[in-house]
């Protein structure tokens, strides 16, 4: 005859009392087993209390330093420094920054400064409108694009905003207030039969 599975052992809440008097009142200890009845925890299956494993927090993914400028980068954005300093200066609002602006300047400056040429179209037919547009992937709303355009030798942010500033027709871009954002792009090339830096400010008109 098969023995019986031995019966796992139960505990029971027991209270003991030591009836020790003082001062005509009894003093009561009380001592808790665990048992079913006192709601203690079950014991896991080879008589060890059961566990749970907490993972560790996943470390944050690390953020990448922010690239360092380019010299032609750098002077691309002190242009954009100067010329608001300038228009602070004179009581103008300033001109907020266009990415758009900044890549379709960079891109008219590089195409002038490799072909040797000094225009506001290009090569291929483009107008300041139509460089932006190429551009203007992420469908950026604009009412009106234009620019100015700088070479020389040696030319730098602050020689090119003099420029401008002594040209009616760039000055009235600097001085308006049609035009509300800012792009510049800088590139090296040759002109005049020796090296040139080409500077392009681009300007648009956001509703």
């Amino acid at each position: 005859m098969a023995a019986s599975p031995r019966q796992p052992r139960r505990f029971r809440c027991v209270r003991f009392v030591r009836g020790a008097r003082a001062g005509g009142a009894f003093v009561l200890l009380t001592m808790m087993m665990p048992a079913a009845c006192c709601g203690a925890e079950k014991e896991s299956a080879g008589n060890g209390w059961s566990t749970q494993t907490i993972p560790a927090p996943a470390a944050a993914p690390a953020v990448a330093p922010p690239r360092p400028l380019t010299e032609l980068e750098r002077q691309a954005a002190e242009t954009i420094k100067i010329t608001n300093d300038f228009r602070r200066r004179n009581g103008l609002p300033e001109f907020k920054e266009d990415a758009i602006c900044s890549a379709a300047a960079f891109d008219h400056a590089r195409d002038m400064a490799e072909r040797s040429y000094f225009d506001h179209y290009g090569r291929d037919g483009s107008s300041p409108t139509t460089r932006y547009r190429r551009r203007n992937t992420g469908g950026q709303r604009v009412i009106r694009v234009t620019e100015n355009i700088a070479r020389g030798n040696g030319t730098t942010p602050e020689s090119a905003l003099r420029m401008w500033l002594n040209s009616s027709g760039h000055r009235k871009h600097l001085v308006g207030k049609e035009m509300n954002h800012i792009g510049v792009g800088v590139a090296n090339g040759s002109c005049f039969f020796g090296p040139c830096t080409y500077f392009v400010q681009c300007f648009s008109r956001w509703p």
